[in-house]
């Protein structure tokens, strides 16, 4: 069979096939890097460990997730230890991760976990996926890693590996169903656990976006994009939207330098239920009304000397800060103020916006 007839009919023959996987499982078991999730003690255990990394892995770097893995099972341990906890301990603990709404989706789960399914992380896809904070990509995940089951997981890694081989030129976003086409065309039939861990890591370690190590790449003597020189360009980088500059006031009040005013987020945001200084809205121009948005009456503020930049994911916000020291008889709050005094002292038990601790940190408060 012709290689453009295997593309063109989305087919792969079995001998590509059988190529392909088994040059990715043999890499694989020489070349694994040594993460904490992939330690096998029990099946239980190694199923727990796997659901966890894959809740943390989600839009974040292996490099960043594993302290934070590894600090996390060592205070809970099990699925059953996790279902006990509550929903403050997880977002205490997640501060500085980022999307938080994972940790709260993870607690969710386990708790369901836990209630429905006898403490055992379940098997079947659609059982998976109607966990919080599952979807088709961590459903398959945790199917062939955990369970060894044949199942398709195509993270970012996995899409460069197959755009590449199979030389699909153009941004991955626009080849994305020919992409889960040919991932699960080339899927294995056994061993899965393996293969998937081995092209995710081919991916990461030498199949990388900017400077791929074609010549140590395993797969390499069938690959399209490598034979035909294209391994840069394939496939072609996402443009990158510009971020949007905006500015906030952050109202720093303390009062009888013992306590500090911080209001807990109940919006749908990704910083939901954490605790945060009082601020105005992110605009592009910043508020000159300082008192009119003050959520405490009667009150002067002075403009710190202290200023920072932020940068989010699509966002550069500059905070200015304005400082107010009150003693109990100047520190009545507005009526539709939603904040809270918080002592100095007890700030370790409230999970804060990373903002709001940075504020709180170059005022030496905490």
């Amino acid at each position: 069979m012709q290689r453009n007839n295997i593309i063109n009919e989305y087919c792969v023959s079995s001998h590509l096939k059988d190529y392909f996987s088994k040059e990715i499982v043999t890499w694989f078991s020489k070349n694994k890097r040594k993460l904490p999730w992939r330690t096998r003690i029990s099946q239980d255990n190694f199923s727990y460990l796997v659901f966890v990394s894959e809740f943390m892995l989600q839009q974040t770097q292996v490099k960043t997730v594993i302290p934070y893995f590894e600090r996390f099972v060592e205070k809970w341990p099990s699925l059953k230890s996790l279902a006990k906890a509550n929903n403050n301990e997880i977002l205490m603990f997640w501060q500085g991760l980022g999307y938080y709404s994972r940790g709260r989706n993870l607690l969710k789960s386990a708790k369901i976990i836990a209630s429905d399914f006898n403490g055992k992380i379940p098997i079947k896809e659609d059982e998976l996926k109607k966990l919080p904070g599952i979807g088709d990509y961590t459903a398959a995940a945790i199917r062939s890693i955990a369970f060894n089951k044949k199942a398709v997981a195509i993270d970012g890694n996995v899409k460069r590996v197959i755009a590449r081989f199979f030389g699909l030129e153009g941004v991955l976003e626009k080849n994305l169903s020919t992409i889960y086409k040919f991932a699960e065309a080339i899927c294995p039939n056994s061993n899965n656990r393996n293969y998937t861990q081995g092209v995710m890591e081919l991916g990461a370690t030498i199949c990388k976006p900017k400077k791929p190590d074609c010549p140590q790449c395993v797969i390499s003597k069938h690959c399209i994009a490598y034979n035909s020189h294209r391994t840069l360009s394939i496939p072609l980088p996402k443009k990158r939207l510009k971020k949007k500059k905006l500015k906030c006031v952050t109202y720093l009040a303390i009062k009888n330098n013992k306590s500090v005013l911080l209001i807990q987020r109940k919006d749908k945001s990704i910083l939901k239920d954490q605790w945060e200084l009082p601020s105005t809205e992110w605009n592009k121009e910043q508020t000159s009304e300082i008192n009119l948005n003050s959520p405490i009456k009667n009150t002067k503020w002075k403009k710190s000397e202290i200023s920072f930049s932020h940068s989010f994911t699509h966002i550069d916000l500059f905070n200015s800060i304005y400082l107010s020291k009150l003693n109990g008889n100047s520190s009545k709050l507005k009526k539709t103020s939603k904040s809270r005094w918080i002592n100095l002292q007890n700030l370790s038990s409230y999970p804060l916006t990373t903002m709001s601790k940075k504020t709180l940190e170059m005022h030496n408060l905490i």
